[in-house]
């Protein structure tokens, strides 16, 4: 099984305190703990108001170089807590590449979260990208943001590896689901883009949200994938994550799509949710997959 998640350098508890240490000897550390393993990053918590990332990989480092450009001109700006960047460390002999350490979000990531509680999120998922996909594409690249140079949008290119990831989904054990991702594929032909050009997160899905004590949305994290491309990206994650109740809430503020908008948006969705299930199962992380379970029948069937 390809693990795409795997750490070229890994980062354990004892390093990350080192690395802090010597470079902010300023931050006193009281309390270190691990909050996660991502794809492209270790993610440490410090004394409960600071989030350090050290990247997995080279270019989850270069990814972090554009986030510490561009998230210091959305803080305030945008209606929903980011990261803020407080602190660049340097690659050393110690470590090879940079890392960032950022004031902390708050919040929990999603569970199970009642009807109207995923309504209130999505009215205010919808006033975060209205404001979001507005930022002037030029802004954008003048922090170094560029255009989507991984064809997330490219049906053609990225079905196959939808499928290839579906098979090995029913090969760990999940056949169910797996039969529901065929049964999609089968009816996805190549889908024609207009040329709709915005700034966009990128990688907003269930790992990448937070929420407030109540269970409303309060945060979006993890800026690495930042480009200039399609806003159907973004919108993926109202067919992943929310029922029609709070999908109609969305579009009453965010405003209508079109068909094709839409028909990119679902297949986003159910391409970053297969992407992700292959990591859950890895991981048996069973509230994941369930989560997962629940958002490909939102995006498929409803």
């Amino acid at each position: 099984m390809e693990k795409p998640w795997l750490a070229d350098y890994p980062m354990s508890l004892e390093k990350a305190k080192w690395l802090i240490d010597q470079q902010f000897p300023e931050v006193e550390i009281r309390d270190i703990q691990l909050l996660g393993e991502g794809f492209d990053n270790t993610v440490v918590q410090l004394n409960g108001e600071y989030v350090f990332r050290f990247p997995r990989r080279e270019l989850a480092m270069k990814l972090m170089k554009v986030e510490n450009q561009l998230l210091p001109s959305l803080v305030g700006r945008v209606p929903l807590a980011i990261p803020e960047p407080l602190f660049f460390g340097k690659s050393s002999e110690g470590f090879p590449y940079s890392f960032t350490g950022y004031k902390m979000v708050q919040g929990k990531t999603p569970y199970r979260e009642s009807v109207d509680n995923k309504i209130a999120s999505a009215q205010k998922l919808a006033h975060f990208l209205n404001v979001l996909h507005d930022v002037p594409v030029t802004q954008a690249a003048a922090c170094g943001v560029t255009f989507d140079q991984r064809r997330r949008l490219d049906i053609s290119f990225q079905k196959v590896k939808l499928l290839e990831n579906a098979k090995l989904v029913k090969r760990l054990g999940y056949a169910e689901q797996a039969n529901l991702v065929f049964n999609y594929a089968a009816s996805v032909q190549g889908m024609k883009q207009t040329r709709h050009i915005s700034f966009v997160h990128g990688d907003i899905h269930i790992r990448n949200v937070l929420l407030d004590h109540s269970g409303v949305l309060t945060g979006i994290i993890d800026w690495g994938d930042v480009h200039l491309g399609h806003p159907a990206v973004d919108l993926s994650f109202i067919y992943s994550y929310f029922p029609k109740q709070a999908r109609e809430a969305f579009f009453d503020i965010y405003g209508e799509i079109d068909n094709e908008t839409e028909k990119l948006a679902r297949f986003r969705a159910i391409f970053m949710l297969v992407t992700l299930f292959t990591y859950a199962i890895d991981r048996h992380d069973k509230p994941l997959i369930e989560l997962i379970t629940e958002g490909l029948r939102l995006a498929i069937e409803d």
